[in-house]
C-alpha cells in the first residue's frame, strides 16, 4: 500500500520525442518543442517516461539524467499490451509511437479503431474488434511531400507554408498545397474504407499529429482528434 501511495504522489514528466517535434506533459501542463530539445521545468519530476523513435537513446538518457536528476524509463513495443496484440511478427520493428497510440485508442473505445497520425510521416494503423493490430500504412506527410517536389522537379518551388485546401491552385504554391493535401486526404479516406471492406464493419477513427486538425476538417467520416495519444499510451505502458 505504501508503494501505491508513493506512485500516486510521483510527478511524472512524459515525453514523446519524434523526428521533428517533442511533445511533453507534466501533470496538467503540456507543450511541444523541436526535437531533441527538452522542456525547462519549474518542478523537478520524480519520474521521466519516454517514447522515442530516435536511435540515440543512450545519449538521450544521459541528457535527461543530467537535466532532471532522474534516470528515464523508455517504453518499447510489446507482443501484447492492455488487450492489444501487435500485428508485427517482430514487434521491435514497429515504432513505439505508433504502438502506444494504437493501445491508447483501443483503451478509449474498447472496440475496433483506426489511428491516423499526420506529422512528418503519415501513418494509419488498425485494430479489429478482437484487439488484434493488423499493421498499417506509412506515407510521407504534407511537408515531406512538398520537399520532394521542391527537390525533384524543375520550376516547382513551394515557398513558405500555405494552408492546404481542396480547391485548384491558381499559382504554383497554391497548386502544390492543394495537390499534396488531396494526397493526404485520399490516404486517410482509403485507409478507413479499406478497414470496412476487410471486416464488414466500421471503426472509430482517431487523428493525431501536427496536421490532424487540417485533416479533420475535410474527412467524410466522424473522427476524434487526440493530440496526446502517444503520451496516453505511455501511461499505460509504464504505469
Amino acid at each position: 500500500m505504501r508503494t501505491d501511495g508513493k506512485r500516486r504522489n510521483m510527478t511524472s514528466l512524459d515525453i514523446d520525442m519524434g523526428n521533428t517535434r517533442t511533445k511533453w506533459r507534466l501533470d496538467r501542463s503540456v507543450g511541444a518543442l523541436p526535437s531533441p530539445q527538452l522542456p525547462d521545468l519549474n518542478v523537478a519530476p520524480s519520474r521521466v517516461r519516454v517514447a522515442t523513435v530516435l536511435r540515440n537513446r543512450d545519449v538521450l538518457a544521459r541528457t535527461i539524467a543530467d537535466r532532471y536528476g532522474v534516470r528515464p524509463e523508455f517504453a518499447t513495443t510489446a507482443h501484447e499490451l492492455a488487450g492489444v496484440q501487435c500485428g508485427y511478427a517482430n514487434p521491435d520493428r514497429l515504432g513505439v509511437d505508433r504502438w502506444l497510440a494504437v493501445v491508447a485508442a483501443w483503451r478509449c473505445c474498447a472496440g475496433p479503431a483506426i489511428v491516423i497520425s499526420v506529422g512528418t510521416a503519415a501513418t494509419a494503423d488498425f485494430v479489429d474488434a478482437n484487439g488484434r493490430h493488423e499493421g498499417g500504412h506509412i506515407a510521407p506527410g504534407l511537408r515531406l511531400l512538398r520537399v520532394a517536389l521542391d527537390r525533384e522537379t524543375a520550376d516547382v518551388r513551394a515557398k513558405g507554408w500555405i494552408r492546404p485546401c481542396t480547391l485548384p491552385g491558381t499559382d504554383t504554391e497554391a497548386a502544390v498545397a492543394s495537390g499534396t493535401f488531396l494526397m493526404l486526404l485520399a490516404f486517410a479516406e482509403a485507409a478507413v474504407k479499406g478497414f470496412a471492406a476487410r471486416h464488414g464493419y466500421g471503426a472509430e477513427v482517431f487523428l493525431t499529429g501536427g496536421d490532424a486538425d487540417l485533416l479533420a476538417e475535410r474527412l467524410s467520416v466522424p473522427v476524434r482528434c487526440e493530440p496526446h495519444l502517444v503520451l496516453d499510451g505511455l501511461e499505460i505502458a509504464l504505469p
